[in-house]
């Protein structure tokens, strides 16, 4: 490897499922996802989705929120990114992020602390009811975090 070339995380396959309105659809899209970190700053992170002969790209200083970033261009065409990182009760903490380039998520459990337990891959597959919108998983989190879950 090059210095300053990205290193390559992943290099596979993705579901990517149909939200309705107000249900999610069963159906599966799946999509190619190329995860090189690196880019133009050691700390940026670098997803790609190819699907349906589109290319989405996304970027963030850890892995979480470059896939943040990813979701939030397919969602307003109603996909919902099918990782562990798009679940409703999944966020990582302020170190999972520093420390480990927000590669891993807590599974939040209402009315109890995460434990290192908790943990789960970022890029792991998910089930399509476990997913969120972006929004929807934020609001989750603040609601968890304020002891509101």
């Amino acid at each position: 490897m090059v210095e300053g070339e990205p290193r390559l995380i992943a290099d596979r396959e993705v579901g990517l499922v149909a939200r309705a309105t107000e249900r999610l659809d069963r159906g599966h899209l799946r999509g190619r996802i190329f995860l090189p970190s690196g880019g133009l700053l050691p700390e940026q992170y670098r997803i790609e989705l190819t699907t349906g002969g589109a290319t989405y790209e996304a970027s963030g200083p850890d892995m979480f929120e470059a896939l943040v970033n990813l979701r939030r261009q397919v969602e307003p065409f109603g996909w919902l990114v099918a990782l562990q990182g798009s679940r409703l009760d999944t966020y990582p903490s302020g170190i999972a992020r520093d420390m480990g380039g927000g590669l891993r998520v807590y599974v939040l459990r209402a009315g109890r602390a995460a434990l290192f337990d908790d943990l789960v891959a970022t890029l792991d597959d998910a089930e399509p009811d476990q997913l969120a919108t972006v929004d929807e998983q934020r609001a989750y989190w603040r609601a968890w975090y304020t002891g509101g879950t």
